[in-house]
């Protein structure tokens, strides 16, 4: 009974410890946010195609989304090799056209961000600032 009492505060004490941890994480993040600029570097922009395809032969999600569309929607109705190739092939070019939207949008909002990072970078502090408050209540 004793060492049920005393692990029972025991685990009180780091579920504590672990909401507070939580709330600075969030709070030092907002504020660092909100005073960030910009990068000027241009030596981190050194990104290229071959870069990022081969980088897609190492994203897990990638896999994890195969897998989970063949095994959830595809496999209950076929498996058939001819059938699964098919549906395997519609998934990857919704994948690339997913990317590439991703690319776009990121180029488009990368030049808005540019010319408005102070305002941005505020408004995202003051979120996560309202969702530490929210943890608070």
């Amino acid at each position: 009974m004793e060492s049920t009492a005393k692990s029972y505060i025991s685990n009180s004490y780091q579920g504590i410890l672990k909401s507070y941890r939580h709330r600075i994480f969030y709070t030092l993040l907002a504020f660092h946010i909100a005073f960030s600029k910009p990068s000027a570097d241009d030596s981190e922009k050194s990104a290229s195609f071959l870069k990022g395809f081969l980088l897609q032969f190492v994203n897990v999600k990638i896999y994890l989304f195969g897998i989970t569309a063949l095994t959830g929607y595809i496999t209950d109705y076929s498996a058939s090799l001819w059938i699964l190739l098919l549906f395997e092939l519609m998934i990857a070019t919704i994948g690339t056209i997913a990317t590439l939207t991703w690319v776009g949008m990121g180029v488009l909002i990368q030049r808005t961000y540019e010319k408005y990072y102070r305002a941005i970078n505020i408004i995202l502090a003051l979120t996560l600032l309202e969702c530490v408050y929210s943890m608070l209540k």
